[in-house]
């Protein structure tokens, strides 16, 4: 994804990683390699949705925390000249830019 991508493509692409992880779970937990507790059913779908939808913020935090303290060393404001505190260049910064929403 661009920096300059609009937010409406941002939850289309946010939605497609979504299904795909839900498809992704949907095909572990009919595994037949699961032997005894492998999942069948129509029920598995919902279940899959659940387990992919709860994990999305463990998952989401780390990065989250990361691009947060990217930002830190990069704020968009720059310093008091208007200047990247870290790179030196104009701010906002390309880093500044690349993770900013």
């Amino acid at each position: 994804m661009s920096p300059q991508q609009p937010a409406g493509a941002l939850a289309r692409e946010l939605e497609s990683a979504h299904g795909r992880g839900v498809g992704a779970a949907i095909a572990g937990m009919q595994d037949p390699a699961l032997g005894s507790v492998r999942l069948t059913g129509s029920a598995v779908a919902v279940l899959a949705d659940a387990a992919v939808t709860s994990a999305t913020p463990f998952l989401r935090a780390p990065l989250l925390a990361r691009l947060s303290h990217v930002l830190v060393l990069h704020p968009p404001a720059g310093d008091t000249g208007g200047d990247c505190t870290t790179c030196g260049t104009p701010a906002p910064c390309p880093t500044a830019r690349a993770v900013q929403p």
